[in-house]
């Protein structure tokens, strides 16, 4: 995916203010570049940040405990001591912590930041991240990277630590890098020093400053367009200035998950339906063989509703005329539930009905609780039995309690 880097320097104030810009693809070759308002960059890319090191202070401070919360409210306060703006003006980030147990810190002006995130809304660029341009050079083992074009530039002094450089020459060093090699913990054994791609050649002269006593080599050209942005590097988009998380940013993450939620749904909606299928013929099949049953057995002539509570019914009436009893009958209906209710205490029951093969029974008990009982008693016993609702009488608990044949619901 292309991505779009925009350059901000002090120069730039607002929507109306014009940015040299790069698009560059995911390998980090430049595709287009140029210089324009925000209005007018090309649309449709994530955006890159790139601001300048003066822009950005680098200060290192002993930093309370706390979460993110806590630091957008603190951090302000803690790098006050080293700005002359009021805490509520500065924008503050946290970087790395060093080894003495302080922090890192990214200080700048929290208007000028404000003005980028507005105009670039403004403009329907999707700004995702803001990194200074100090944290981007190569940095190798015992030495500090210098990016300078003959007057002026910034030098990096550790993985997130660095400051901007102004005010020399090829014959005498910036104050701001003797500055730091004062303060440094531990002196580099070299300084390498990269020109800017566009710094004219009359300007191209290695400087000599045997005041520093440290030996500046001469590295490759510096340009910001084609450098590599690690992921690593510290985002000034913090704190209120957040950007919005973007489902693609996370797709590729989530993407095995929801395919694999998907197959399983599909798996589990297709299960679903063959099974459902099947039963629908199965049942149409027992229904068929139910009816070609019944004609075989008692004819043509009646009309078929309900084949299976038709069978039992003709059935019962096939047994009553052989004088067999049926399990419908009201004889069979009592004894199988008589063990259950003999255990009941003496006067329970209170009314008993019999009509076509339905055998409803009144009773009334002590206390709710009695008729669950009951119930479980029933249930345990395989009495096919339904209960209707319980009533309270006031000095007792009445139900109707419904035995069926085995088989009828």
């Amino acid at each position: 995916m292309s991505v779009l880097r925009i350059y901000l320097t002090n120069q730039w104030r607002d929507s109306t203010s014009p940015c040299p810009w790069a698009l560059c693809d995911d390998k980090g070759a430049m595709l287009q570049s140029g210089i324009a308002t925000m209005a007018t960059l090309p649309k449709g890319h994530d955006c890159v940040a790139i601001v300048a090191a003066d822009r950005v202070l680098h200060v290192a401070a002993t930093v309370p405990a706390g979460g993110r919360r806590r630091w957008q409210t603190v951090l302000p306060f803690v790098a006050e001591e080293f700005t002359l703006a009021e805490p509520e003006d500065n924008h503050v980030v946290p970087g790395d912590t060093l080894p003495d147990g302080r922090r890192m810190l990214a200080v700048m002006d929290k208007n000028w930041l404000t003005h980028i995130v507005e105009a670039a809304d403004a403009a329907k660029l999707s700004l995702r991240r803001m990194v200074v341009e100090t944290f981007l050079p190569a940095l190798a083992t015992d030495s500090w990277t210098m990016i300078w074009d003959g007057r002026d530039g910034f030098v990096k002094t550790g993985e997130a630590s660095g400051t901007a450089l102004d005010m020399g020459d090829e014959n005498s060093a910036p104050l701001a890098l003797r500055l730091s090699l004062d303060k440094a913990p531990q002196l580099p054994k070299k300084i390498e020093l990269n020109f800017l791609h566009d710094t004219p050649a009359d300007q191209r002269n290695l400087p000599q400053w045997p005041d520093l006593q440290i030996p500046v080599v001469a590295g490759a050209d510096w340009d910001w367009r084609r450098v590599a942005i690690p992921d690593t590097v510290l985002n000034l988009l913090w704190g209120d200035f957040t950007p919005r998380a973007k489902i693609q940013a996370w797709w590729p993450k989530l993407r095995p998950a929801v395919f694999l939620l998907l197959a399983v749904l599909v798996v589990e909606i297709v299960g679903s339906n063959i099974e459902w299928a099947m039963l629908v013929y199965e049942k149409n099949q027992l229904t068929k063989d139910m009816q070609r049953t019944f004609r075989a057995t008692f004819g043509d002539s009646v009309t078929l509703v309900n084949p299976p509570l038709q069978m039992q019914r003709n059935l019962a009436e096939a047994k009553h005329v052989a004088g067999i009893p049926d399990a419908g009958d009201f004889l069979p209906l009592l004894n199988r539930a008589g063990s259950s209710l003999a255990a009941l205490p003496a006067g329970s029951v209170v009314g008993m009905h019999y009509e076509s093969g339905r055998l409803d029974i009144d009773i009334k008990l002590a206390r709710t609780s009695d008729f669950q009982k009951l119930k479980q008693v029933l249930q345990n016993s395989r009495v096919n039995a339904r209960m209707s609702e319980i009533r309270d009488t006031g000095n007792g608990a009445e139900a109707r309690v419904t035995i069926l044949p085995e088989g009828v619901s």
